[in-house]
């Protein structure tokens, strides 16, 4: 048995290319490349994914969403690992939370395929948004440094609540105008748990969410109301399921975050499913 490793050394983790090695030959499975996060692009990288081979990687959502990128379409394989900080896509597959106990399980693990979203040219594994949270994620990387990432999460968002932008969209040819809308990577079921559940992988599905909230006090009711697993009584927030959306703007672009990270996308913005289009290697928990 053979990887390719891809590691970030920045995403949080503290587990460099020397521990790494040493956990793969414990559990005898060969190395065989290496690569930063920086040479995601090199050839020798390219030439052995277009090969084929497993590549392991070592990082948070936004590291494997990029390698993610050089893997959909091909033959290779994306065995995630979780080294960043919140780690939703290897939680939400159902993996073990460490490294060690999914390369532990690596024997017994099972390739499937799944689907991607992408919002334009932007692939996302988890989900994309815009509004809110965007903003909040643009606020979080300039107090981060100063008061810690998870103190930064929660305080960023509290900030952009405070201050309560509504952008006015046209979403499926229909005017609104909303403080926050949600684009999932296939099926959430939001009486599952606390936290809206993703429940499967290879629908070819996109959850949406669009609060469309006219105050801070409403906005925080709906929220709470997803919490507890009920929307049906709203008339400010729409949950749905599409195969693919537009959303239009009379801006020209918008900050737009997908799997953790945040850009300025041209629009209309055009969601779309792109079904079992990448081979994921998942370790199951006892």
């Amino acid at each position: 048995m053979s990887v390719v490793l891809v590691y970030n050394s920045a995403s949080g983790s503290a587990y460099g290319l020397k521990s790494m090695r040493t956990l793969f030959s414990a559990n005898n499975i060969r190395m065989s490349h290496a690569f930063t996060i920086k040479q995601l692009h090199s050839r020798s990288l390219n030439q052995l994914i277009r090969r084929g081979v497993i590549v392991a990687v070592v990082g948070g959502d936004g590291t494997l969403n990029a390698v993610a990128r050089l893997l959909v379409g091909t033959k290779s394989v994306l065995f995630p690992l979780p080294g960043g900080t919140f780690n939703h896509f290897v939680r939400d597959l159902g993996m073990y939370p460490t490294i060690e106990g999914n390369i532990e399980a690596y024997p017994n693990a099972s390739v499937q395929k799944i689907d991607v979203g992408y919002v334009n040219d932007e692939l996302f594994l988890n989900n994309s948004n815009l509004g809110l949270y965007p903003f909040s994620l643009i606020e979080r990387k300039r107090t981060k440094k100063v008061i810690g990432k998870y103190a930064a999460a929660l305080l960023s968002a509290f900030d952009q609540l405070f201050v309560f932008r509504r952008h006015s969209l046209i979403a499926e040819g229909k005017k609104l105008r909303s403080p926050f809308v949600f684009v999932g990577n296939n099926i959430y079921d939001i009486q599952k748990s606390l936290i809206p559940e993703r429940v499967s992988f290879n629908k070819g599905i996109l959850t949406v969410m669009i609060a469309t909230s006219s105050s801070r006090r409403a906005l925080v009711r709906a929220i709470f109301d997803v919490l507890r697993g009920d929307v049906s009584h709203r008339d400010d927030f729409v949950l749905s399921q599409a195969t693919s959306l537009t959303i239009e703007s009379r801006r020209t672009r918008l900050p737009v975050s997908f799997d953790g990270e945040v850009k300025q996308l041209s629009t209309p913005l055009r969601y779309r499913s792109m079904p079992k289009s990448l081979n994921v290697l998942i370790t199951k928990q006892d």
